[in-house]
Order: structure tokens, then C-alpha cells, then sequence
């Protein structure tokens, strides 16, 4: 029995699911895909994950190395949230849950109004006369 750390390319997806059912129970394959040169299968805990690490898989009459993940995260969408609240102090509380993979990403807004046009500049035109009071209708004082 010959030993690798990736399957051969000509290896079918179908081929490594079956040899790591074997290991773990076929109902405990979750996704399985291939990716660049390797083929990725999910299973249900990490448990399994150990199990499949600790023990490899045999496709046809080779050893194949089975290596997990080498930076599991979880995605994590935040939205509906005030503009007023700094990201500083979101990621402050998602840090209680685990540690911070990447930063916001904050995706331009959608329906913002586009800002006013400046107005364009006043003509040089001389100030208009301030205009002069109303003359008071008073009657003259009577019997002086």
C-alpha cells in the first residue's frame, strides 16, 4: 500500500465519499466538492473530522492522508444596524464568540440621494436701496 497526501487526479469524487463513509457512516457526508486538486468533504461533527484525520482513507489500494481545515470560520452578516454605532464596537461584541477572521465590510449604500448641485456664483450687481419707512398717517393735535 503506497502512501500520498492528495489523491491522485484522476480520483472521482464518488471514490473519496465512498472511502470516507466507510470511516464515519455514509449518512454523516454532509458536502462533499472538488477543490484545485483535492476533493473537500464536510461531515457532521468534529468528531468525525478527528476520526478521519487520525485514521486516513484507503481508494483504490492507496493510502491517502486526510488533513482538515486549516482555518474553519463561520460568515457572519450583520445588518440593520444604526450608522451611529461604530464597527470598533460591533466587533467588540462579536469577539465574545470567537476570534475575528477578517474586518466589515460595509457595502455602499443603495438608495442615497445623490447630494445638491452648488449653486452657481452670485452675478456682481450693486446692492438694492434699503427701502425708506412709511410715512405716519397722524393727524395734527387739535386746539393748540
Amino acid at each position: 500500500m503506497a502512501s500520498s497526501e492528495t489523491p491522485p487526479p484522476s480520483l472521482r469524487q464518488g471514490e473519496a465519499l465512498l472511502a470516507a463513509g466507510e470511516q464515519v457512516g455514509h449518512g454523516n457526508l454532509v458536502f462533499a466538492s472538488r477543490v484545485n486538486k483535492a476533493v473537500l468533504v464536510l461531515v457532521k461533527s468534529e468528531q468525525m473530522v478527528h476520526q478521519l484525520v487520525a485514521s486516513g482513507v484507503i481508494i483504490r489500494d492507496l493510502y491517502v492522508q486526510v488533513s482538515p481545515l486549516s482555518v474553519p470560520s463561520t460568515r457572519v452578516t450583520v445588518s440593520g444596524v444604526p450608522p451611529f454605532i461604530p464597527n470598533e464596537l460591533l466587533e467588540v461584541e462579536l469577539r465574545r464568540f470567537g476570534k475575528f477572521a477578517s474586518g466589515f465590510k460595509t457595502p455602499p449604500a443603495a438608495n442615497v440621494a445623490p447630494a445638491p448641485a452648488p449653486e452657481p456664483p452670485a452675478a456682481n450687481v450693486a446692492p438694492a436701496p434699503a427701502p425708506e419707512p412709511p410715512a405716519a398717517n397722524v393727524a395734527p393735535a387739535a386746539g393748540r
